[in-house]
């Protein structure tokens, strides 16, 4: 009779795969505008209206036109892919469909594709921080928080809840450890250390964490120690959808495997000729201190 081994001697193997803290992507969609149509899958079509002005109107007086501007600008779309292979001798020798780890990582990296193209359009619109916008002498605080606002409210944007600023760990964690941000005196029961979220809304700004898959994903370096980061309104930034994923399988009967490319298209562009969006520098060598 042959010896039973115990159940605890066992060996456990998952049946799932375990992707390695890659990010879902996609996170900025909800905080930039859409675009209005789509134009032959090539091009995406945005308005951008100008300023209209009331006149007081008097007896016999004739009509004024108020000329404000409507102007129409394209963008080329951009088409992202992920191509990657599955060995048919492995698909039936593992507990995990390796196809649908593909499919997993594949809509990850072209979901983090899309944040990488809106911060890359920011770049481009605002090549550098903006006057006394660079933060990087010290920690990031509440106080220099409150200039970004001050500054993006000097471009007339609405404060309606719709502003973001996407934040590094670093950063993030020198913003919270200001009491006037973290302090039930001045911001009720919503604590963050309470409640570990990685969203904060405060002072209008929807402030939120944002790390980089890898170094220069999202956020652009002026020099060594410093850190360029970005604040907008939802309206003054715009990402024209035409394909979240198209998946192509198909079959290799050389290769004896499936090859599967995972296609997006679409394009991020400033929608306010600039306005609308800050750029400021901060340091990534400070260290975090409760003030």
């Amino acid at each position: 009779m042959s010896a039973q081994a115990p159940a605890w001697f066992a060996t456990q193997y998952a049946s799932r795969a375990m992707h390695i803290y890659q990010q879902e992507g996609n996170r900025l969609r909800p905080t930039v505008t859409p675009a209005t149509r789509i134009e032959g899958a090539e091009k995406a079509v945005f308005w951008l209206a100008g300023k209209s002005k009331a006149v007081k109107k008097t007896r016999n007086q004739r009509n004024v036109p108020s000329n404000s501007g409507r102007k129409r600008f394209e963008v080329p779309l951009t088409t992202w892919v992920v191509f990657d292979t599955v060995e048919e001798y492995d698909l039936d020798r593992m507990n995990v469909d390796e196809k649908e780890i593909v499919y997993q990582s594949g809509a990850m990296a072209l979901g983090r594709s899309t944040d990488m193209e809106i911060y890359a359009a920011m770049a481009t619109a605002l090549p550098a921080a903006g006057a006394g916008l660079d933060f990087s002498a010290g920690a990031f605080n509440a106080a220099q928080a409150l200039t970004l606002c001050a500054a993006l409210q000097g471009d007339k944007v609405k404060w309606n809840g719709e502003v973001f600023c996407g934040l590094p760990a670093l950063q993030w964690n020198q913003l919270l450890a200001n009491k006037v941000v973290n302090s039930s005196d001045h911001v009720g029961g919503d604590l963050p250390f309470v409640k570990a979220t990685d969203t904060r809304f405060w002072n209008g700004v929807n402030w939120f964490l944002l790390v980089e898959e890898d170094p220069l994903d999202l956020y652009p370096v002026p020099s060594a120690n410093k850190q360029d980061l970005f604040i907008w309104h939802k309206s003054a930034m715009g990402w024209a959808n035409h394909t979240d994923m198209r998946v192509i399988p198909q079959w290799d009967n050389y290769e004896d495997w499936w090859t599967i490319n995972m296609q997006a298209k679409g394009c991020a562009t400033p929608m306010q000729e600039g306005k609308g969006i800050k750029r400021f520098t901060t340091s990534t060598n400070s260290a975090i201190a409760i003030v």
